[in-house]
């Protein structure tokens, strides 16, 4: 029930960056590719579980991928993310979506598996797990972005400013290097391109949130 408009009561400025999303399945689970995942999913209906943090974009991944894929796949809400990876490593859990951050250790070590990535280009952390597309899913091209937003009406020479100092500090290895540890990819975008990818975001996901079955809390 926001009181306001997400575009019109806001000024975009400048793209920050994206987090790619993995899917990740127990490696006791006998696939290595999404097509692989789905037929055994589906050979052992209700057998497997996918856990999540409450409220979040992995549940919104996970309940969109068994609507599109039609696996019957056991739903186990969370109230945090960081519990489900631990009941996933403990063989309760055996699908899971999260971030490179979170994941990367543990795919690397062999304990989970990735299977695919939610950007539309590979993860430069994992580039020999396909993505979303590849795999034969492009409505799971999903990501969380974040970016920075003016108050609407900000004169546009103020957001131009804004854009251009926060674009330059964006280039500079200690901050690309800092928020690669908490698993993001930056984006240095004109105010033009930001502001037209918010426009399709506020259209692309609600469709998204219904088909999951996902409610505000």
């Amino acid at each position: 029930n926001l009181d306001y408009d997400p575009v019109k009561s806001f000024a975009p400025v400048a793209m920050l960056a994206y987090s790619p999303q993995v899917l990740v399945i127990a490696a006791s689970v006998p696939a290595t590719t999404v097509r692989e995942f789905v037929t055994y999913a589906k050979a052992n209906p209700g057998q497997l579980n996918f856990g999540f943090g409450l409220g979040t974009l992995p549940q919104i991944l996970g309940e969109s991928f068994k609507a599109v894929t039609g696996a019957d796949i056991a739903s186990i809400p969370y109230k945090g993310g960081a519990q489900a990876i631990t009941d996933m490593l403990g063989g309760r859990i055996q699908m899971n979506f999260g971030t490179t951050a979170t994941l990367l250790p543990l795919i690397q070590q062999g304990k989970v598996r990735a299977l695919a990535v939610t950007t539309q280009a590979r993860s430069k952390d994992l580039p020999d797990v396909p993505t979303m597309v590849e795999s034969g899913l492009p409505e799971l091209a999903l990501t969380f972005s974040a970016g920075l937003l003016a108050p609407a009406g900000t004169p546009a020479d103020i957001i131009h400013k804004l854009n251009f100092e926060t674009n330059e500090a964006m280039k500079t290895p200690e901050l690309t290097a800092s928020m690669a540890k908490l698993g993001f990819e930056r984006q240095i975008w004109p105010t033009e391109n930001y502001a037209a990818f918010l426009v399709e975001e506020m259209r692309r996901w609600p469709p998204i949130v219904k088909a999951a079955g996902v409610k505000p809390e």
